[in-house]
């Protein structure tokens, strides 16, 4: 998990301050245009979310469900599903990022972090297709689970409390501050 006597460190990294304007512009704007077709909104998310080199058309499933879902959510396993039919594969990064922007308050999947910080990796390509993909929502669920306990724990709190003190009035959820103070981390 965090190590506390690096927070502070982590608080100071010019990646973490360019990182929170570029959330803040994503959510600020999500409400407001139409998702699917603005295209600036799509490459400060892309960028952000690090969501390049597909098709077209996945960016058009995408934005097309975010837009869709965003003002009365989707559950991930739907999630999952709906972009699995953009390119046949299983999404779970994106899903939880698709999933995180409608609500702040679920976690976000990025690889380094959770193998870094929950020591959990997606399961392999060997398994059928099925039970990799049953695999895959368990994980997620599970990863969730984990997040949300680390976040209630002794050192989550003071890890927000810290991010608090110095970023007072972002507007964030604790479990997005908790997700930069780990992606940075990594």
């Amino acid at each position: 998990m965090l190590d506390l006597q690096r927070v502070d460190d982590i608080l100071s990294n010019n990646k973490l301050f360019t990182g929170m304007k570029k959330y803040k512009q994503i959510m600020d704007t999500l409400y407001w245009t139409d998702v699917s077709t603005d295209k600036s909104f799509q490459r400060c998310f892309n960028d952000f979310f690090v969501m390049r080199s597909r098709k077209p058309s996945y960016y058009t499933v995408f934005y097309g469900l975010l837009e869709e879902k965003k003002t009365c959510g989707i559950p991930f396993e739907e999630t999952l599903e709906h972009l699995k039919s953009a390119e046949g594969r299983l999404e779970l990064s994106f899903s939880s990022k698709l999933i995180h922007v409608i609500n702040p308050n679920r976690p976000i999947w990025d690889n380094n972090v959770s193998v870094h910080h929950f020591g959990m990796k997606l399961p392999g390509y060997g398994l059928e297709a099925a039970t990799r993909q049953r695999e895959i929502i368990r994980l997620y669920h599970e990863y969730c689970s984990r997040y949300y306990e680390y976040l209630d724990s002794h050192d989550g709190q003071q890890a927000i409390k810290m991010f608090n003190e110095r970023y007072p009035h972002t507007g964030f959820t604790d479990v997005k501050k908790l997700d930069f103070l780990m992606w940075v981390d990594v």
